[in-house]
């Protein structure tokens, strides 16, 4: 059973637990006064005269989702600079390149594999209990609805960026969850941190030494059939919306 937590729960938490600056901030635990208990007890509405009210209260959790939002926006906006300078100067996007992993069979499998077909790739890790799930049963539907309208296959695959703990035998069992046929890739941290590189995947461990998160970009790659990067998908992008534009980038082909 996945365990509670985000990729990104740990930052999330600690930037709750600090509310920013021009927010009230409560120097101890928030308590009923004795009128308010009374007001409680007779049906009177309560409001709030404390550190910290309601107002407030909503105001830092707005701040702490509207910063995450932001901090994922920008980094799809670097993803996509990235892919537009690369375009410019050496005519392809400077996004993707070799690689040289193992599949969930212990099979070796390197970028080459993957020529011929229309491919979503996306760099997670299976001990990520709740984005990397949801990403990837995202990507799956919205691949499911493209082909359906298209008549043509995609072929999604899993990178790990979490070598240390996901094995050959954890991933494949990790990716049958999501889509009997997606690929589950893993290998030497060295072989998972080039693949990374290639794609320009964000990724670093938060915690200890043993029970740690991996934070790390949460965008998928669309790869054509000559193994060139054509587009990303962010976390915002519904599945219907990466189905739409799936099909119009299989169709223009």
């Amino acid at each position: 059973m996945r365990r509670a937590r985000s990729c990104l729960g740990r930052g999330l938490r600690q930037m709750m637990a600090t509310p920013p600056l021009g927010v009230a901030q409560a120097t101890e635990p928030l308590a009923l006064s004795r009128p308010a208990v009374r007001g409680l007890a007779s049906g009177t509405p309560i409001t709030s005269r404390g550190p910290v009210s309601y107002a407030s209260l909503a105001l830092t959790l707005g701040t702490g989702a509207g910063l995450m939002w932001y901090f994922g926006q920008q980094q799809e906006k670097k993803v996509a600079s990235q892919a537009t300078v690369g375009s410019k100067v050496a005519g392809a996007a400077a996004i993707g390149g070799p690689f040289q992993l193992m599949d969930q069979h212990g099979k070796p499998f390197s970028d080459k594999n993957l020529l011929g077909q229309w491919s979503l790739l996306y760099f997670g890790f299976t001990q990520c209990p709740d984005i990397c799930p949801e990403e990837l049963e995202k990507i799956v539907e919205a691949k499911n609805l493209a082909e359906k309208a298209t008549g043509k296959s995609i072929t999604t695959v899993f990178i790990s960026v979490d070598p240390e703990r996901d094995s050959v035998a954890q991933v494949a069992e990790y990716v049958k969850e999501f889509d009997p046929k997606m690929i589950g890739l893993t290998g030497t941290l060295d072989q998972t941190n080039a693949a990374a590189r290639a794609y320009r995947v964000y990724h670093s461990k938060t915690g200890d030494e043993k029970d740690y998160l991996v934070d790390h970009s949460i965008i998928t790659y669309l790869l054509n059939p000559q193994g060139e990067f054509v587009t990303f998908f962010g976390k915002n992008m519904m599945a219907a919306e990466v189905a739409e534009s799936l099909e119009k980038h299989l169709r223009a082909r």
